[in-house]
């Protein structure tokens, strides 16, 4: 390959990195208003990076000493302290039993928020008679530094959310807005009055709605599910009850309410919180029932809290409407987002460093590769939204070892190769036939974990492995994309043992 030709293809490789690392780690102003925040700036972070969005939820009569302090003095003597709480002797006879009660929900919704595949989560009794809850906050590093304050503001919102949804306290029951319904359009018609069973349990709901049960409380509409389960498929986001065989004839009956109601809904709530609304214009008859939801957010916060009432995660005691909710700094230090971010440029820079020292002007080329495949995976973070957490940079990490392992491999191959006499050429040829089939079995064990810990694992699990299976693949393939720049960049140099720093015993024109 000639000279211009090589500097041509030298040339625009180091100006596509340049470029894609300019977008990938580069914020800046756009004029006097707009801000660019670059690739790594905008990708979700872990609550190691980012903190928590937490609230505390409080039996009824149980109140906080901010709130016990603002009382009259009347209303201050029904109530006694307990830790640096105060609870309403009128209304609590035992409190023992209360705090006891209090102490298995903070169990059930440790279950309950671990089966929401949160990257991480708190569930903790607060002096006995509270339970405080987190979630991470999941901002973007612009949006923690204050630089996007519309995606602080949506991942304040989305894990409010989620918070609301896995706190919901109550059964599981499916009402209706129609105080009656009318069955058929004939003389035969018949009305079914849904409100006579409104003293059942409450028909407010927290939104405010007036609902009415379908059915009345000798029932348990849990009983009607085995579980529920959320999964998403070809973009779309699904909500999936598998149904008894019980509950696959009441769904029917109620799904024929629904039809001939005028709101033709199934408000599926817990307690007073409305989680789904179906829309019911025909009768459902089928042991699986799917709809779909708009994120996958909702959609795990929905099957999370009704799969828990479902299997006995119902909370046992009554609590008070959720207070505000509030965030937390990172967990792992204000700074611990940067201070990460700058290790993780100082160990790439080491590699890139220890190359060219070790190789000459092949550790150049070697050095490209790798920060292309730390631009792959930062790119890899951005699309798949993947929260980072430790686990993950651990992983990313862990991809650029692997490829820098695999070149040493070779390279090692390629000294022994070129001190048996061999020209460059013949060595780098013998070095990768030889050496093709360790890497290749390296590669592929780690892509089928991966693979398997995507496919099988939840949270974190399931986000490293998708995150190594990119990491893999994109280490497999820029592998070879070494030797071709390898060829492009040494091809016009007469020394191609110097090129690499290599030696061979018997000295020659290559």
């Amino acid at each position: 390959m000639s000279k211009v030709k090589s500097a041509i293809i030298t040339t625009l490789v180091v100006i596509a990195i340049i470029v894609a690392a300019v977008f990938g780690v580069a914020s800046f102003n756009v004029g006097d208003v707009q801000r660019y925040n670059s690739i790594a700036a905008s990708i979700p972070l872990g609550s190691e990076y980012s903190g928590y969005v937490y609230t505390t939820i409080y039996p009824e009569g149980v109140i906080s000493r901010s709130e016990y302090e603002v009382l009259s003095e009347e209303d201050k003597s029904s109530y006694e302290e307990y830790g640096s709480l105060y609870y309403n002797a009128d209304e609590i006879d035992d409190i023992e039993a209360l705090a006891e009660s209090v102490k298995g929900d903070a169990e059930k919704l440790s279950a309950r928020f671990g089966s929401r595949e949160l990257s991480g989560y708190q569930v903790s009794v607060v002096d006995g008679l509270a339970i405080r809850a987190a979630v991470p906050s999941s901002y973007t590093y612009a949006a923690y530094k204050g630089n996007a304050s519309s995606d602080r503001s949506n991942s304040l919102t989305l894990a409010a959310n989620t918070l609301s949804a896995l706190l919901a306290d109550g059964e599981i029951t499916l009402r209706t807005t129609d105080a009656s319904i009318t069955l058929g359009d004939d003389d035969t018609s018949s009305t079914y009055n849904p409100s006579s069973f409104a003293d059942d349990y409450s028909n407010v709901l927290i939104n405010g709605n007036t609902t009415y049960p379908f059915v009345d409380s000798s029932e348990n509409a849990a009983d009607y599910f085995s579980s529920v389960t959320s999964f998403s498929f070809g973009g779309n986001y699904v909500l999936s009850f598998n149904l008894t065989e019980y509950g696959r004839e009441r769904i029917h009956y109620i799904s024929n309410l629904a039809a001939y109601s005028d709101s033709q809904t199934i408000y599926v709530c817990v307690g007073t919180t409305q989680v789904l609304a179906i829309t019911s214009t025909s009768t459902i008859d089928s042991d699986v029932m799917q709809f779909s939801m708009s994120s996958m957010s909702a959609a795990r916060d929905a099957a999370a809290v009704l799969d828990s009432a479902v299997n006995g995660g119902d909370l046992s005691v009554e609590y008070r409407d959720l207070e505000t909710a509030l965030s937390s700094t990172a967990t792992g230090g204000e700074n611990a987002a940067l201070l990460t971010f700058i290790a993780a440029i100082v160990m790439l820079a080491a590699l890139c460093v220890a190359a060219v020292v070790k190789y000459k002007k092949l550790g150049g080329v070697l050095s490209l590769s790798l920060i292309i495949l730390a631009l792959v995976m930062l790119y890899a973070l951005y699309i798949l939204a993947i929260e980072v957490t430790l686990p993950v940079v651990l992983t990313c990490l862990a991809m650029l070892v692997l490829f820098s392992f695999s070149n040493l491999v070779l390279l090692s191959e390629v000294r022994a190769q070129c001190k048996t006499g061999k020209t460059m050429q013949a060595a780098v040829k013998a070095a990768y036939k030889k050496t093709f089939l360790p890497v290749l079995d390296i590669h592929v064990i780690l892509l089928a974990a991966a693979i398997l810990m995507a496919a099988v694992g939840v949270a974190q699990v399931a986000a490293c492995g998708l995150l190594a299976v990119v990491g893999v693949i994109a280490s497999c393939l820029l592998w070879w994309f070494t030797r071709f720049m390898w060829y492009v960049c040494s091809s016009s140099t007469r020394n191609k043992f110097a090129f690499g720093g290599f030696k061979r015993e018997v000295y020659g024109d290559d």
